[in-house]
Formats: structure tokens, sequence, C-alpha cells
């Protein structure tokens, strides 16, 4: 029997089309074996996964040829080839997803990026338990339920489905536990650092938290005990040293100044330099403010 980069149609077997806009390149397929193998050739255009509820089957990675037995899954990112034969008498489901697929369905934060690189990895026949497989099985299959709906919402249920399915590859590939938490002083070396490449993208605390992992609470907790400041006062002070250098050093008018320090409105700008240091930006860039006040680097904080 030739093997296809799509699955060999039986009819035994129930097959989901293809998407169109929010899961593009995505296909959801029930596994059903008859009384004849039923093979793929994956060629790694996608990803794809497998789950085995029941049967036998074999993957041939090109070097080495691996039994699979049910109940177990298999994941193979993209850029992956190989073969995969599945035995009469098989069960469970098969999921291929685009890369495009994948960013858009699975959430940011640090838990989404563990699964994303987690995803970057083979997962070739990992045992299960029953209702594992019973589970991710299901998941699988109601995600090409939801694509092949034409009920409102059907592309958004379809993703939330895929997103399960997804969180299940992740955690059957035993995920490393989250490492012990950073001292203090490294979060605020880190914090500090990240905030001179992103002061004028104007990053709230919580934008800062998220990218280094860590709470909004202990990112201020480590700041405060480390510097005596909470960050968003760092934050300010920061914005009003680079202000006060431009305003002192550049011919650049003060709605220019704005602009370049990312505030949408100068006359936000106004009012927030004036609220931090109690005179308006004009009179300042009629002062000599390199003389009149000293500000710290935070950029060389050790």
């Amino acid at each position: 029997m030739s093997l296809t980069d799509s699955l060999v149609r039986q009819p035994a077997v129930e097959s989901f089309p293809q998407p169109i806009e929010v899961l593009p390149d995505t296909e959801a397929t029930v596994i059903r074996t008859a009384l004849s193998p039923m093979g793929w050739t994956l060629r790694g255009a996608r990803n794809r996964g497998f789950v085995l509820v029941s049967g036998t089957g074999q993957l041939d990675l090109g070097a080495a040829t691996m039994p699979m037995t049910g109940p177990c899954a298999l994941w193979l990112p993209a850029g992956r080839k190989a073969r995969l034969t599945l035995h009469p008498g098989s069960r469970g489901a098969a999921l291929t997803v685009s890369e495009l697929a994948l960013g858009r369905a699975v959430p940011s934060g640090p838990v989404g990026r563990q699964v994303k690189e987690a995803l970057f990895h083979p997962i070739i026949g990992v045992r299960l338990v029953p209702a594992q497989a019973l589970d991710l099985s299901r998941a699988i299959e109601q995600v090409g339920v939801e694509l092949k709906s034409s009920l409102p919402g059907a592309q958004e249920a379809a993703r939330h489905h895929l997103v399960l399915a997804l969180m299940s590859f992740w955690r059957i590939s035993s995920p490393v536990p989250q490492k012990v938490q950073a001292a203090p002083r490294a979060i605020v070396r880190n914090f500090l650092h990240l905030m001179e490449l992103h002061l004028r993208d104007h990053w709230t605390v919580a934008d800062y938290a998220d990218f280094l992992s860590v709470s909004r609470a202990r990112l201020t907790s480590a700041v405060k005990r480390v510097t005596g400041r909470t960050p968003l006062a760092l934050m300010h002070e920061r914005l009003v040293i680079e202000a006060e250098t431009l305003l002192s050093d550049s011919n650049l008018q003060v709605s220019e100044i704005a602009d370049t320090l990312g505030f949408k409105d100068a006359g936000y700008f106004n009012r927030f330099f004036k609220r931090e240091t109690g005179r308006p930006p004009g009179r300042v860039r009629r002062a000599d403010v390199r003389d009149a006040r000293r500000h710290p680097n935070f950029a060389e904080w050790p």
C-alpha cells in the first residue's frame, strides 16, 4: 500500500476538513482501522501528533524502526520526516498543525513558552494510562468536530480544544519543573537591564514581571528590597533623566521629545514631567540641569 502525506483513505476512517481562518493548515482525524493497515508518510512540512488508544504499529525514522503499542502518544515537530504504519484494529486520533496555527493557539506567558519549546522536540511512543489516551483522543476529535461545524464561534472552539490537546502533549513530554526562584538581586539586575531596553516602549510593571517569569508582587518586593524604590518609581525617574538630557542637550521641540520618549501626547508628557520634577519642561530647558541635578545611571547598576 502506498503511503501519502495525508491519511490513507479507508472507508472506516472519519476525517475532518481543514479550516481556513483561525487555524490554518490544521487537520484532526479519528483513527479506526478496519481490516487493512493504515499508513502515513510524514514529510515534515507541519507538526504531527498521534495518540494510539489501542492497537499496534511501527514508526520508521529512516535510521531506526520503532514499535508502537497503545495506549501511547507520538509527536513529530515540523522538519522531522518519518513513516507511520498502524496495524488493523488500531484506534486513536491524529492531529496536523502548521507552525502558524500552533503559534496562534498556544497562549502567551511562561507556560505558553514552555509548551512551544517542548513541542520543538519529538515525543516518540510515550506510554500512557488508558484515561490519558482517551482524554487526548477526545480533545483531538473535538478539534475536528468544530472545524467541520458551521456554528458561530466554531473556529474559536476548535482552538480551545487544540490548546487542550497541545497541553496534553506538553505534559506527556515530562516538562522540567520550574527552577528555584531567582535571588532578589538577580531579579533586580534583569529588571534594570530590561528597563533600559524597553523604557520608551512604556512597559507596565506587569509586563516586566511576565517577561521575567515572576509575579508582579515578587518583582516589586525584590526591587524595593535592593534599591529602596518601587519598579514604577525607577521607571519614572529613568524617563525624567532621559527627558532632561534631551531638553538640555538637543534642539528638539518639547513635542518631539515627548514622541521620542514614547509619549503619544505632548500634553501628557508635560503633565508627567511637571508632576515628577515640579517644573514644566520649558523651564528646565532654560536651566543648566546638568549641574543642578545628578542622577544615577541604572544601566551601570552592578
